[in-house]
């Protein structure tokens, strides 16, 4: 009883100083929305902190390897009944699908390394390799290159060499794939879990059709200039809840997440 006093108390001590060093945390009065300014989100926090202790000293250590490969596969199905890290899961996913951007995802990353298999459905990655393109244009204000006008770009260009492979950032299912001569040129958008989409815009070829489910990083298509463009280059954009968001902060999720666990 004493070791469990003891877990209690550092827990609790380990929530102040996390919390303590969040900006922007307030005791605010909207309810409405469930985001690292509502009290409600860091009660939520201290929860889940305190049953991760009581399940690390009643059962060990739930990140190892054989307690996630089911989960990962169907997370709503369990053949004993709700563990506790299907329980973790579907709450993250709640947070998630709560999200509005991704900044906000800075305050889930200790639970992600206890799942970090929930990344498979997030958009998480780049969808050209590395070293096979340049950042050309920005989320945010820009000065259009054909319309010659400042106005918001909805996503990033990714410029690279026609036929360049692009792979999907998050498993989905392929929802529309068009052709839009006065916008996106050949364009492919898949639906992910947690209120995600992606658009991928100005491509060459298509490797999908629609209705299919794809994996996380399977091959969707090729880089192209078709549409309103003026050279090869993916526009690639991300929807959260209907509503465009910034992508340039899940580039590396994926990645910094597992190279933190393989190092640990």
């Amino acid at each position: 009883m004493g070791s469990w006093k003891n877990i209690t108390k550092r827990t609790v001590e380990g929530i102040r100083r996390h919390v303590s060093k969040v900006v922007g945390v307030t005791n605010s009065k909207d309810v409405a929305h469930f985001t690292p300014q509502n009290a409600a989100y860091w009660i939520f926090v201290g929860f889940f902190f305190l049953s991760f202790a009581a399940n690390r000293f009643f059962y060990g250590n739930v990140q190892d390897r054989e307690n996630l490969g089911a989960l990962a596969q169907d997370p709503g199905i369990s053949e004993n009944g709700a563990g506790e890290t299907e329980i973790l899961y579907r709450k993250l996913s709640e947070l998630l699908f709560q999200m509005e951007h991704f900044q906000q995802l800075e305050h889930l990353r200790p639970f992600l390394a206890l799942v970090p298999e929930v990344l498979d459905s997030v958009p998480s990655s780049v969808p050209l390799f590395r070293e096979h393109y340049v950042l050309s244009s920005p989320y945010g204000q820009r000065y259009h290159p054909v319309h010659r006008v400042t106005k918001k770009h909805f996503g990033v260009d990714l410029a690279a060499s026609k036929g360049t492979p692009i792979y999907a950032t998050a498993a989905g299912r392929i929802t529309r794939i068009e052709n839009a001569r006065h916008g996106h040129g050949l364009h492919v958008v898949i639906a992910h879990a947690h209120g995600f989409e992606t658009l991928y815009g100005h491509m060459e070829s298509v490797a999908v059709s629609e209705g299919e489910a794809i994996g996380p990083h399977d091959f969707i298509g090729t880089v192209g200039s078709t549409g309103i463009s003026t050279g090869p280059h993916l526009h690639y954009e991300i929807i959260k809840n209907g509503r465009r968001i910034d992508p340039t902060a899940s580039f590396d999720l994926k990645y910094e997440l597992y190279l933190k666990l393989n190092t640990q």
